[in-house]
């Protein structure tokens, strides 16, 4: 009987709020750059650092639009229906046992990982998971901070060793896009124009349901 080959999957998880061209940009930036199998995207339900703007179903509504055109892409409601606080080591703790033989890949972006010691039982997860660190301009890891030490002991440079064991980071540059949700959101706010920022589809979505206004 032939043995099944383990997959390579990535977890993108955010409040999306809202979701974004950055965001899809930077999916398809990862799939040419890693050889993910699947990466799954995990709205945030009640993020523990954040305050959202509009409630759980909207956001997910948007996600699942934006999304729903690139391949390899699966969108988990899991955050969004849980009760209580979305902590990212419980998310992952139930991904481990339901992708068990696979490999697991968290990807977040360089200014998240610089708070990663703010996370619920973040030493935890850090050994739990392999990370992908994306690299943003301008916003460097500094040293002197948790961070900067966690990536001295565990940074690799060989994306091959994402696809076993765990508790490696790899830094990871990719395309620039000079877009954030809390920019997007004042604009809307303002009554500005943000369609140079959002998918067609997802800027109907937040006309129509006069969202951020």
């Amino acid at each position: 009987m032939k043995e099944s080959k383990s997959k390579l999957i990535g977890i993108f998880g955010g409040t999306f709020d809202p979701v974004h061209k950055g965001h899809t940009e930077i999916i398809k930036n990862l799939f040419e750059l890693i050889p993910f199998d699947e990466v799954i995207v995990i709205p945030n339900g009640l993020p523990p650092h954040k305050e959202v703007s509009v409630s759980s179903e909207k956001r997910l509504r948007m996600v699942s639009i934006a999304f729903k055109g690139i391949d390899k892409v699966k969108i988990d409601e899991r955050e969004i229906r849980k009760e209580g606080p979305s902590y990212a080591i419980s998310t992952l703790k139930e991904l481990s046992k339901e992708f068990t033989g696979d490999s697991l890949v968290w990807i977040m972006g360089s200014d998240a990982f610089t708070g990663i010691d703010s996370w619920h039982q973040w030493e935890e997860f850090v050994n739990m998971v392999n990370i992908i660190v994306m690299i943003r301009p301008n916003y460097g890891i500094k040293s002197g901070g948790k961070a900067f030490d966690l990536l001295s002991k565990k940074h690799t440079t060989n994306k091959e060793s994402l696809n076993s064991g765990a508790g490696k980071i790899y830094l990871i540059r990719i395309r620039p896009i000079e877009i954030s949700s809390t920019e997007v959101r004042r604009k809307i706010s303002r009554g500005e124009d943000v369609s140079k920022y959002l998918l067609e589809e997802v800027s109907e979505n937040i006309n129509k349901g006069n969202l951020y206004r």
